[in-house]
């Protein structure tokens, strides 16, 4: 069967989380031939249609003492479904909350704390949330390899973390999906029994990775070659220019600096000043402007050794042997 794409983030591929002082919330309807109205007390959008396998998602809602009290109801527009009922939901700041309509399940409403971070390890990190009996065997087989990598019953909603390759999703004998995990992206399968058998749908609640990684190539080694320039240099500088009795203490020195640089590096980046890593590196950059500047108007007064202070201790040393 066709599979269905949907974004659930930003057109940026960086993941729209939570901060302090904000919520969010989303909504997957399991049941493929149901439709139903919600009406909250969200103040942007009180009242919306979920389709059969279909989303909603809130974006950041405001928190008043780090809670949003959200009060809803669910109003069946298909004849013949199961009616649900509303109820009230505590969702707390810095978190993503989701609710899954299930009603082939015994419990009709399921919900959970959602992880929309990207995997550190450029995999893809996938949930499976399935409309069907609690026992049904659902697999997860790689369409290259042929091996099953992921194998699950239906009431297991966990997140797991795949490598980025093609599969094919099947519930018992019969396929029900097949997707490509790309690497960055986090995924949930919605699986539901529908009136001409198993139906799924595939969300992307947050986008993969635009940029392949392979891009840290180049920007590594121009920043390798940099270093060796610079770092070499400028032990060699703090060699030649120091007194004899100075020089160790004066290349230690020169490594002085560079543990000041990564210590305002962790102070910046722990502090977490940015969202995006982004301006973290333009600061970063703006450091390092700012630095050469100093460097230039320090060199530009400098008055160099050119050996004197060796050559006058190389004459007395001859002196002390003469005597």
């Amino acid at each position: 069967m066709p599979e269905s794409h949907f974004s659930l983030c930003a057109v940026r591929t960086y993941p729209v989380i939570a901060s302090a002082g904000n919520t969010q919330f989303r909504i997957f309807n399991g049941i493929p031939d149901c439709d139903y109205r919600l009406s909250t007390n969200l103040a942007a959008r009180n009242n919306f249609t979920l389709n059969g396998l279909d989303f909603y998602y809130s974006g950041s809602i405001d928190t008043i003492n780090g809670t949003y009290t959200l009060t809803y109801s669910i109003e069946t527009l298909t004849e013949g479904c199961r009616q649900l009922e509303g109820g009230t939901q505590q969702l707390y700041e810095a978190k993503a909350h989701t609710l899954f309509l299930r009603p082939n399940q015994i419990i009709g409403k399921y919900w959970y704390e959602d992880d929309i971070q990207k995997s550190n390890k450029s995999l893809a990190h996938v949930r499976t949330l399935a409309n069907l009996l609690a026992t049904t065997k659902i697999v997860w087989t790689e369409v290259k390899t042929s091996n099953t990598a992921l194998e699950i019953q239906a009431r297991n909603h966990e997140l797991y973390e795949l490598s980025t390759v093609q599969y094919v999703v099947t519930v018992g004998e019969y396929q029900v999906a097949q997707v490509n995990l790309r690497p960055g992206g986090v995924y949930s399968l919605v699986i539901g029994s529908g009136q001409n058998g198993y139906v799924a749908s595939m969300f992307e609640v947050t986008q993969p990775n635009s940029i392949s990684m392979l891009w840290l190539v180049p920007q590594y080694v121009i920043m390798t070659l940099g270093e060796v320039m610079f770092s070499v240099t400028g032990l060699e500088f703090s060699y030649s220019e120091a007194p004899t009795s100075m020089k160790s203490v004066l290349q230690a020195c020169w490594l002085l600096t560079v543990a000041f640089g990564n210590v305002i590096v962790v102070i910046v980046a722990e502090l977490k000043f940015f969202q995006s890593q982004a301006n973290e590196f333009f600061l970063f950059a703006g450091l390092m402007f700012v630095d050469m500047l100093i460097f230039m108007w320090v060199a530009y007064f400098y008055i160099p050794n050119n050996g004197q202070e060796s050559s006058a201790h190389g004459r007395r040393h001859d002196e002390d042997k003469l005597d």
